[in-house]
């Protein structure tokens, strides 16, 4: 990490096509002020049923509960101060650097006397900043940066990009380094997950997130709810019952619908028992050995002309791997006391 600017310096850097300058300052850490409207910690007031009139100091206690916050406390503590300034606006609201604030606070708490714990650099922004221009600043930050946002926080911000600030696929995909299709999964997620969790209320809804990223990712789910939009809300029961243990259930999920069978299982007993089914009926889904027959089956079933013919001309080599296999299939046929044909 290179050097950092001194006490009062002007940045400047480009940011949605125009230069915007901040100011790096050393404040009082009692100065900051924690963001409900943070981007981040919107999932904390969701989980706690609160609103953005929460205070300040019911805030900081729902972040300095989250066992990664204490870890940060460590490190600050270890390291003697920040090695990333908060972004802040002119009146002390943190914009950029949270739960950096909560661990200061906490360390200044107990080790009033030391001047590391007292102050921090921040860097100020423009009085005059905008919704928009703070929106891709966190995104170049959490979402194309190196301080990742988790899953559901980079959705809601994209559909928020997109659906407030009116940006466009194509220059969303360049400023999230996302290409359109990913945009497009992550923006219809963040939109049935908003809807599960305003219809359950479920507790760990925003980890719920996964279930419905992977539901878009499949083309048989999304067109089954393009034809019947009630299929997100039986998708949601199933998510809030436990039909699906993990997030990655959900991709065998369009072959369970397929077989009656299965899908009545998966009613009754859920994602486990479902496939047990599946792989009694098709067992190239958990066997090598039956995906390669599946695979040469499939070669044969179609071979070209061009392989005939050279089976017709005499072609040692090929005729040699047709007769192994054909060796193959009949010492099976014996040792197993079959007849395949």
């Amino acid at each position: 990490m290179g050097q950092q600017p001194v006490n009062g310096s002007i940045l400047t850097f480009r940011l949605g096509n125009a230069d915007f300058q901040v100011t790096r300052e050393l404040w009082d850490v009692k100065k900051l002020k924690l963001d409900p409207s943070n981007q981040r910690l919107g999932y904390l007031l969701r989980q706690n049923k609160k609103g953005l009139a929460v205070e300040d100091k019911e805030l900081h206690g729902m972040i300095w509960d989250i066992d990664q916050v204490k870890a940060l406390y460590q490190s600050v503590f270890q390291n003697g101060g920040l090695l990333e300034d908060p972004v802040v606006r002119t009146d002390g609201t943190v914009v950029e650097g949270n739960c950096r604030t909560v661990s200061l606070r906490e360390l200044h708490k107990k080790y009033p006397n030391d001047d590391r714990f007292k102050r921090v650099y921040v860097r100020v922004l423009p009085a005059d900043v905008t919704e928009e221009q703070i929106s891709l600043l966190l995104g170049e930050l959490h979402i194309a940066g190196k301080i990742e946002w988790r899953a559901f926080d980079q959705a809601e911000y994209a559909w928020k990009m997109n659906k407030v600030f009116g940006k466009t696929f194509d220059f969303l995909s360049t400023h999230l380094r996302w290409s359109r299709s990913t945009l497009s999964q992550k923006i219809a997620a963040y939109e049935q997950t908003k809807a599960y969790l305003e219809r359950t209320g479920d507790a760990n809804g925003i980890n719920r997130f996964s279930y419905f990223e992977e539901f878009m990712k499949k083309k048989p789910l999304r067109d089954r709810l393009e034809q019947d939009p009630d299929f997100a809300v039986q998708f949601g029961k199933w998510v809030h019952e436990g039909k699906l243990a993990e997030a990655k259930d959900v991709r065998d999920l369009p072959a369970i619908l397929e077989n009656e069978d299965a899908a009545r299982k998966f009613e009754k007993e859920g994602i486990r028992a479902a496939r047990t089914i599946l792989h009694n009926d098709n067992p190239s889904m958990i066997s090598n050995l039956y995906s390669a027959v599946d695979q040469a089956s499939a070669e044969l079933e179609t071979i070209s002309l061009q392989e005939i013919t050279s089976l017709q001309e005499g072609n040692e080599a090929r005729l040699e791997k047709l007769r192994r296999l054909a060796r193959t299939i009949q010492k099976v046929e014996k040792f197993a006391g079959i007849k395949l044909a």
